[in-house]
């Protein structure tokens, strides 16, 4: 039994070709069923470029020239393989065919020496030139030239099979002349492909019926592990031709035998293709007309054919191979299937099969992720959120962590890139929004101030709520506290919603200007926070000496859990605070110094990371510093600094070693324009990262031999190129009842975003006293 070739009809270079295969009654015995006639030829209108030297590969840019006018890898999304690593290098591929032009620069080097004739043609050099076509689609260098193969640095184990002198008879008006294939050759390809070590081998023949020998051959191969791929035919029939269903149908197979069927450009069943009706889980889809390719004497054409789809699939598995060593055959061909774009009827139909091949989709990591070497989770999307102290800290150059997908296959992730930076709050509206109310009362030692907001049925709630997300900005606002004075020179302080800076001012009787915008720098951590509760202490040591103690515990804020954060008791992402400070008012200086330290459970400096990363949880120390001067005639001046110290100790193999800093330049000046009136201007920085970063002991490299991962040490910087600068102005004056407010801001890069626009903005509020 014999394979023909044909028919090839071209009439100059740049025509269409239509590559058939069809099983004719000659040579080993047994009747075939000839193929369709072939379509017409339709000619290229741009014309062949012309060959340019070889330059020196780049090592990113794959989107190249040459890859641009590469038809099937475009269409089949190969530069997300590319990219990954993966060329093909090092995996034998089997094409059974008419040979190889052996002198063709597009193989060079890599034409296995296990290369051979089996039909006594003398050598494996291709004088048809179908051998040439469909080892150019799947194999051809990437060296920009013309094009390149899906799989273009494999090798070539060219497996010549065509029968002697058939070749040379081709008549386009005969359709039973052309290159003609025994079984027998073929049979004895596929089992020196066997020996020789390939991982796939292309079949681009078609036409009856295969013999036992040669299902035995398929049965050896396959136990093998080696992956055939097969055309379906090009009788536009809806069923496969017998060529190809005869090698899945038999149980040697093993499931490793996959249909090529041809789409064109757009996705679309060629009307030519054999179709999947009875073998839809088997038939892969693949781009098979007018593909640019060769013959074997370099003249370039379109060619049509799933000759030249299967070559597609073929060399999709051979990048999965490389790619992967750790995946066996089956797996690679369910990937293939299983990753393949949809067409036709939802699901496996009888056109298109399994649907269209997806390259790109085929080296997706599949099910649930981890670190190498560990079951612990490892997202290549989202693996922490930054704090605004961080801004948009890229990080430091560091390798890549090594994650293994459910089937063992090891991806490189840049955990910088996984990380969410902090998106910049609104201050403004939700200021000017509340409804709060500031209600103070004195009797004797005792003082009791909070600050109350109407409740769901218009009456006054003063508890701590429960707020919407668009509300959560306004729970700083909702506070109260009480202050006692314990003799001459102690006094105690409690409060509720409120931190233990704020109740520290308030038992010191600082006032301060009303800043909508630049915030005060002590009690800044670098992230928001809901304060639950604060203790405060200050005893007065004599001679203007005062020592005060605070401490403060709440949750660290973040938008899309703040429900949860507020009512959730069980909740992890807590803070605690510890604080001691001096204060010294020497004629018209007003001094203070003095310690805070903070403990967070889950967060560091306000990021949340994953487990992959440790589920840190920061211990930081800062120092504040602060300086008033009253000038006279109404003005005073201010200074404030907080320097901060932040570390952690969390997994094994963690650590975190930062530095971070917070300023704040004041003007005041009271009667500016009237008596009563109080102008203040502010500039400030936030708390920010200076320095530091994480100190990751991580996996980098991954050994398929051994299934093991290699250890290093992965840093990751955490100071932000941004710096937020925040200016503001306010001015009060009395009026009536009440206070008529108006403030004008200025704000740089706002949550340490270096490519966030400048914000200005202005409010004016009137505010009634009871």
């Amino acid at each position: 039994m014999s394979i023909r070739v044909g028919p090839a009809c071209r009439t100059a270079p740049y025509m269409a070709l239509l590559a058939s295969c069809a099983l004719s009654a000659c040579g080993g015995g047994g009747s075939g069923v000839n193929s369709t006639p072939t379509p017409p030829p339709a000619p290229i209108v741009t014309p062949a470029p012309a060959p340019a030297p070889t330059p020196t590969p780049t090592a990113t840019n794959y989107d190249t020239a040459e890859y641009r006018r590469s038809d099937g890898p475009v269409e089949h999304g190969a530069i997300t393989a590319y990219r990954e690593g993966a060329s093909g290098k090092g995996i034998t591929v089997g094409i059974i065919d008419s040979g190889i032009a052996t002198a063709n620069a597009e193989f060079a080097g890599r034409i296995s020496t296990a290369s051979q004739d089996f039909a006594n043609n003398g050598s494996i050099e291709d004088v048809g030139g179908h051998g040439t076509a469909v080892a150019t689609v799947l194999a051809a260098a990437r060296n920009d030239r013309r094009t390149l193969g899906v799989a273009w640095e494999s090798t070539i184990l060219a497996l010549r099979t065509d029968t002697a002198g058939t070749c040379a008879t081709e008549d386009p008006a005969n359709p039973e002349s052309g290159c003609q294939h025994d079984t027998r050759a073929i049979t004895r390809a596929l089992d020196h492909a066997r020996v020789s070590g390939a991982r796939v081998v292309n079949i681009s023949l078609g036409g009856g019926g295969v013999p036992p020998t040669l299902r035995d051959a398929v049965d050896r191969a396959t136990a093998a592990g080696i992956i055939i791929v097969v055309s379906s035919g090009n009788d536009g029939t809806p069923v496969p031709d017998d060529f190809a269903t005869s090698i899945v149908n038999a149980n040697q197979g093993r499931g490793l035998v996959i249909i090529a069927a041809s789409v064109d450009a757009s996705g679309v069943h060629s009307s030519f293709s054999d179709g999947a009706q009875g073998y839809e889980q088997s038939t892969l889809s693949a781009l098979g007309e007018r593909v640019l390719s060769q013959d074997h004497t370099g003249a370039q054409f379109l060619y049509s054919g799933t000759s030249f789809s299967a070559p597609q699939i073929a060399g999709a598995a051979a990048l999965l191979a490389q790619a992967f060593p750790n995946l066996s055959g089956t797996q690679i061909v369910n990937l293939l299937l299983t990753s393949a774009t949809d067409a036709g009827d939802s699901g496996p139909d009888a056109v298109y099969g399994r649907g269209i091949l997806n390259i790109a989709r085929a080296f997706a990591p599949l099910g649930p992720t981890s670190l190498a070497g560990s079951a612990i989770p490892l997202s290549f999307t989202a693996n922490g959120t930054l704090s605004p102290a961080m801004g948009d800290a890229a990080g430091q150059a560091s390798p890549q962590v090594v994650a293994l997908d459910s089937l063992g296959r090891a991806y490189g992730v840049d955990i910088r890139q996984t990380l969410e930076r902090a998106t910049p709050n609104l201050n403004l509206a939700p200021a000017l929004q509340s409804r709060a109310r500031s209600i103070s009362a004195s009797a004797g030692p005792l003082s009791v101030a909070m600050t109350i907001a109407p409740g769901r049925d218009r009456s006054i709630d003063a508890r701590q709520l429960t707020l919407t997300e668009q509300d959560a900005a306004r729970a700083r606002t909702l506070s109260g506290s009480i202050l006692t004075r314990l003799g001459r020179g102690t006094t105690v302080a409690l409060g509720f919603s409120e931190g233990g800076s704020s109740i520290a001012a308030r038992m010191a009787g600082a006032v301060q200007p009303a800043f909508l915008i630049a915030g005060r720098v002590q009690g800044q951590f670098g992230f928001d926070h809901v304060a639950a509760s604060s203790v405060g202490v200050q005893h007065a040591l004599g001679g203007g000496l005062a020592l005060t103690a605070t401490g403060e515990s709440g949750r660290v804020w973040q938008r899309r859990d703040i429900v949860k954060a507020l009512s959730d008791p069980a909740d992890r992402e807590r803070y605690s605070t510890l604080g001691l400070a001096l204060s010294a008012d020497a004629g018209a200086w007003h001094l203070q110094t003095g310690l805070t330290y903070l403990r967070e459970d889950g967060t560091l400096l306000g990021a949340r990371f994953s487990p992959a990363v440790g589920m840190l949880s920061g211990r930081s120390l800062f120092l504040d510093a602060a300086a008033r001067f009253d000038a006279g005639n109404g003005w005073g001046f201010g200074l404030s600094l907080r320097q901060g110290w932040t570390s952690t100790n969390s997994r094994a193999g963690s650590r975190a070693r930062l530095t971070s800093n917070a300023w704040a330049v004041d003007a005041e000046r009271a009667g500016l324009f009237d008596t009563a009136d109080r102008f203040a201007l502010r500039l400030s920085q936030p708390l920010r990262v200076e320095t530091g970063g994480l100190r990751l002991n991580l996996p980098t490299a991954y050994d398929y031999g051994t299934r093991s991962a290699s250890m290093n040490l992965v840093r990751l910087g955490l100071a932000p190129q941004g710096r937020q600068i925040d200016q503001e102005a306010v001015y009060s004056l009395p009026i009536g009842p009440g206070w008529l407010t108006s403030n004008l801001y200025w704000r740089r890069q706002s949550g340490n975003l270096a490519w966030f626009s400048d914000e200005l903005g202005g409010a004016m509020r009137y505010a009634l006293s009871f």
